[in-house]
């Protein structure tokens, strides 16, 4: 479905659920949109529910989310990244210990479903393809697990584990720690798959609308035209959703319910 397709199937269906409403300008349209996709997207992840069926718990959810999984190969990790070690309070390399390691991921990283490492292997040519490396899992853990876990024996980082912890955001990218063993050596590759955060729904350009020109309106930076990258099958799904919200949105003024309102994603 184009992006002219969208603004018009939105107004049919908001017209039809709402005589007498007051009209939309292309910017309310096109971020009721954008806000409908990222409900959709998180519901059909269901990272919510049982995290050993999430993100391909159905066919459906399958088909919806692949045309946002994305992988991601990291061969150097970041530099200069200065804090304090918080078991030895010296200023390592920033990380939980002194092995730590810190790799930004990317701009549009919105959940990571699958991680491992590779570790000593060789390349054949510079930046080619490694070969004889070991591939170890990488589990993501919380800052309250590391410090139950990281003095015990049975439950620290090993040859067959590496941790992961969300650290912080550079710019725009997220970053993450890696934590392995002392007798792990170098990380050579961290591989990762992801969902990415679906762009906008922009129905017209901002800049060339007769509504929205002239008045520096964006969306996550965006403001030309552009449509959803999700299956065709899930259009009109979003387009009912954010007709939805519109519509509560004009019928819902009290503090309450715009607090549930403001809920939806």
């Amino acid at each position: 479905m184009t992006a002219q397709e969208f603004r018009e199937e939105f107004n049919l269906r908001y017209n039809n659920a709402l005589e007498g409403a007051p009209g939309l300008d292309t910017f309310e349209i096109s971020s009721y949109l954008t806000i409908a996709q990222e409900q959709y997207v998180k519901t059909h992840y269901d990272g919510t529910k049982d995290m050993s069926t999430a993100f391909e718990y159905t066919e459906k959810c399958r088909r919806v989310l692949a045309p946002l999984v994305r992988n991601k190969i990291l061969n150097t990790p970041m530099t200069n990244v200065l804090t304090t070690d918080i078991l030895s309070d010296s200023p390592l390399n920033g990380g939980m210990t002194e092995f730590s390691s810190f790799w930004d991921i990317s701009d549009d990283l919105m959940y990571i479903v699958s991680e491992h490492v590779a570790s000593g292997g060789s390349r054949e040519v510079e930046n080619g393809p490694l070969t004889g490396y070991n591939i170890t899992p990488v589990i993501p853990i919380t800052h309250d697990e590391f410090h139950l876990s990281y003095k015990n024996p049975f439950r620290k980082p090993s040859k067959r584990k590496v941790w992961r912890m969300d650290s912080f955001v550079q710019g725009s990218k997220v970053v993450v720690e890696l934590i392995p063993s002392i007798d792990f050596g170098p990380i050579q590759e961290y591989r990762v798959r992801f969902v990415a955060r679906p762009k906008p729904i922009i129905v017209q350009s901002f800049e060339t609308a007769d509504d929205t020109a002239g008045l520096g309106l964006s969306i996550e930076g965006y403001k030309v035209q552009s449509t959803c990258k999700l299956n065709d099958f899930t259009h009109r799904e979003i387009i009912n959703i954010a007709v939805q919200n519109a519509v509560l949105d004009y019928r819902e003024s009290n503090l309450q319910g715009r607090v549930q309102l403001d809920s939806r994603v």
